[in-house]
């Protein structure tokens, strides 16, 4: 907690879902590169099942930092946490809809998963994520009631995801890559909706949502504008290398971090060259992605509170 070691490094906690969320990446990239150690940094990370759980270890002062979906900071900001987003670290939903993959033939559309079971990263009594804003969006739009379909916690962890499919414990999830290409090619899965397109993505969600962004608490945002800058700067560092490598450079570099260490990342890969631009080239924010996502979470609000949040009042830039 925002301490320095032996060698004058200045070690930071960062909380994270996965661990291995492609959403995430830049977080277990920015150790892999040493971007930490160049800041004068040591970054410790700090994995968690779902953002809601991360999001509780921010608010709890047992991380100083963390990496979550903007409608999910939104959501704990409406709740009166003191939460501040300060960076964009994608440009696209990143998720993907699975369906169970015996169920193909039975089930061809989001409407017809009433009464099924759905897979959420989180469970109804967490603070919202994104991932079950964008499962409920989907059930919305295709003309389900939420009380149509019975709502089951799977996280955001391959393990996890594999075995709720594989125990049909769930009919659908809401999941990230490159777990969706995995249990694809396993045959547990077939793709229902994939939010990593950025067209489709784009067109269903009317606009460019932010999925990944970099937060911290108001006390260390307003008190340690010096270590927050850091922070940025080697986030910055980590978007910058990541734009100029190539997608299996990106995969030896993480071949060393959990959840990315697989002998064979080659979905990871795959991705990567399918998708060029799901990070942004430096850690700014996107005017025209944040008010496409202050629209999608208005529209998803669920009180007054929500309703009425503005996201200028936390999406934040470099502290002076």
């Amino acid at each position: 907690m925002l301490c320095c070691a032996a060698v004058q490094a200045e070690t930071i906690v960062l909380a994270v879902p996965g661990p291995g969320s492609m959403a995430f990446l830049p977080a277990p990239l920015a150790k892999a590169i040493g971007a930490d150690r160049a800041e004068g940094l040591s970054l410790k990370l700090r994995y968690f099942p779902g953002g809601p759980m991360a999001m509780r270890d921010l608010m709890n002062n047992n991380s100083d930092f963390s990496v979550l979906g903007l409608p999910a900071i939104a959501a704990a900001r409406a709740d009166g946490a003191p939460v501040v987003a300060i960076g964009q670290l994608s440009q696209s939903p990143m998720f993907v809809f699975l369906l169970r993959a015996n169920l193909k033939n039975k089930v061809r559309t989001i409407a017809q998963l009433k009464h099924k079971r759905i897979g959420t990263p989180s469970s109804s009594n967490q603070q919202r994520s994104m991932g079950e804003m964008l499962t409920e969006f989907l059930l919305l739009r295709a003309g389900l009631q939420l009380s149509d379909v019975q709502f089951v916690s799977t996280g955001l962890n391959r393990e996890a995801q594999s075995a709720a499919l594989a125990s049909a414990t769930v009919d659908a999830l809401m999941g990230d890559e490159p777990f969706a290409s995995e249990l694809v090619a396993q045959g547990l899965a077939i793709r229902f909706v994939d939010l990593y397109t950025p067209k489709q993505s784009s067109d269903l969600l009317d606009g460019p949502i932010v999925r990944a962004a970099l937060a911290t608490r108001e006390d260390v945002y307003t008190h340690h504008p010096e270590t927050v800058k850091k922070v940025q700067r080697m986030f910055d560092r980590t978007l910058k290398w990541l734009s100029s490598h190539s997608a299996q450079e990106v995969a030896e570099k993480l071949a060393g971090q959990s959840g990315f260490d697989s002998p064979d990342n080659k979905h990871l890969v795959e991705i990567l060259q399918r998708y060029p631009s799901l990070y942004p080239t430096q850690l700014t924010w996107d005017a025209q992605a944040v008010t496409a996502t202050e629209r999608f979470f208005h529209r998803m609000a669920i009180d007054s509170n929500e309703q009425n949040l503005l996201f200028s009042d936390f999406v934040r830039n470099t502290p002076e």
